[in-house]
């Protein structure tokens, strides 16, 4: 007899649980609870803009790749240069990141000091402890310059978070294997690059679509048909009778297993009843709130040419964003020929209050910012301003013990697995690896 798996959660994650059992012949239904798929990755067109209201762009990773072939999109992949260079606004300045060994030595991001701290990296000794956290690792690593000047901002850009805040062990598991492995993370990384798989179909750079990003869960629920149902809320979630009985809007259902794959916190409100552990575990990550503002100008208000990824932001008095993607320097389509459109990010764990502000009060804190940065001159408009209450994961200190609590329940509940970007890492290739490992889980455990 076919088992039958109940998917909670159209975002990308329980696409992808949903279309890899699919494909391995089990009965499918996945419950959404909105009327459309993608979760976070939402894409809006606008007067001639395109403005993407989640992420801006994925990373060409294996699992991502298998799905976009898998499913015809490539002829629609945009691909953004991998060499695309990126800015730091640090002392009052957009600098470039360094992005080959020549750049370091050149870089005004950091003093002669720091860059000959970051040098002597392989002469380090091992240290540290399993409650490091991303700051205190990196400065012991490579310096308090790279951690204040570069690891910051990049932790404010991935994370929406803090760096002094996040577990090292568990928002940065690969240069902490590579310490604890090789001694150095120059070493461990060497070591790791000559270790991975050659993958010549791989593209390199940064992933889009010519319609968005919400072409790939929009053509992974397409794939499903009748399997994936809009405007069913799930209400409550249960064992019963050795398999699951979930309750949504539009009816019951019961099935052999169940893939949780909706917000932490929305996640920990259905299994309370039955793994009190995973409830507490998922309820105590922190999801800070994100604004996300996409403002444009006339290109005759262009200070510098918006060539590049975009920016981040070193924390900073005069400051309040945590970066900006320059959206129609990145992507063509994006715009209208003669303007300029900027993908602004406020709030997060640096400036949770960010969202007490009105839409006005978000749109000129943006603008003065990115006046003083000199990226711009005047008042933008203000296409669309998104406030999301719950974002991006924060990996804290006990985020490990978090996620083994999730597999210690899955192991007292067969039938049950847990995905989502609290599990495997925040990105949207990461949310992705997470749905199949929960599918492959499903899939282990047999008719």
């Amino acid at each position: 007899m076919t088992r039958r798996v109940v998917v909670i959660g159209g975002g990308i994650s329980g696409l992808a649980a949903a279309h890899a059992l699919a494909e391995g012949g089990l009965e499918i239904l996945l419950l959404e609870a909105s009327d459309r798929a993608g979760g976070v990755i939402r894409t809006e067109t606008r007067d001639g803009f395109l403005l993407e209201l989640g992420p801006n762009t994925v990373r060409a990773a294996p699992e991502l790749w298998r799905l976009v072939e898998t499913l015809g999109l490539a002829p629609a992949v945009l691909l953004a240069d991998a060499r695309a260079p990126r800015y730091v606004d640090f002392g009052g300045a957009l600098r470039p990141v360094p992005m080959s060994p020549a750049a370091l030595l050149t870089t005004t991001l950091l003093s002669p000091a720091g860059k000959l701290r970051l040098l002597l990296e392989p002469f380090r000794p091992r240290g540290g402890s399993p409650a490091e956290s991303v700051r205190d690792f990196f400065a012991r690593r490579l310096g308090p310059e790279v951690a204040d000047r570069l690891i910051e901002p990049f932790v404010g850009g991935v994370y929406a978070g803090r760096a002094d805040r996040l577990s090292a062990s568990a928002a940065f598991t690969a240069p902490v294997a590579w310490e604890r492995e090789h001694g150095s993370l120059l070493r461990g990384a060497l070591a790791a690059r000559s270790a991975r798989p050659r993958t010549a179909s791989l593209p390199r750079g940064l992933v889009s679509f010519r319609g968005g990003l919400q072409t790939l869960p929009t053509a992974l629920a397409v794939s499903l048909g009748a399997r994936f149902r809009a405007g069913a809320a799930v209400e409550e979630l249960a064992p019963d009778r050795g398999g699951w009985l979930v309750r949504a809007a539009g009816g019951e259902h019961r099935a052999d297993a169940v893939i949780l794959a909706v917000p932490a916190h929305r996640a920990a409100g259905l299994v309370s009843g039955f793994a009190p552990q995973a409830a507490r575990a998922l309820g105590g990550i922190p999801q800070p709130p994100v604004a996300v503002l996409h403002l444009a100008w006339h290109a005759s208000a262009l200070r510098r040419p918006l060539e590049g990824f975009g920016h981040l932001v070193a924390p900073a008095s005069d400051r309040r964003i945590l970066g900006a993607v320059w959206s129609s320097g990145l992507f063509p389509g994006r715009a209208p020929a003669d303007m300029a459109l900027l993908t602004v990010f406020l709030g997060g764990s640096r400036d949770p209050s960010a969202l007490d502000l009105s839409d006005e009060e978000l749109i000129a804190a943006a603008t003065r910012d990115l006046e003083a940065q000199g990226l711009v001159r005047g008042e933008p408009r203000a296409l669309r301003v998104t406030r999301w209450p719950s974002a991006i994961p924060q990996y804290e200190p006990g985020h490990e013990d978090r996620v083994a609590a999730l597999a210690r329940e899955e192991a007292l509940w067969p039938g049950l697995a847990f995905a989502g970007n609290y599990r495997e890492g925040v990105s949207v290739a990461d949310a992705i690896r997470s749905g199949l490992g929960a599918a492959a889980r499903m899939t282990a455990q047999g008719p």
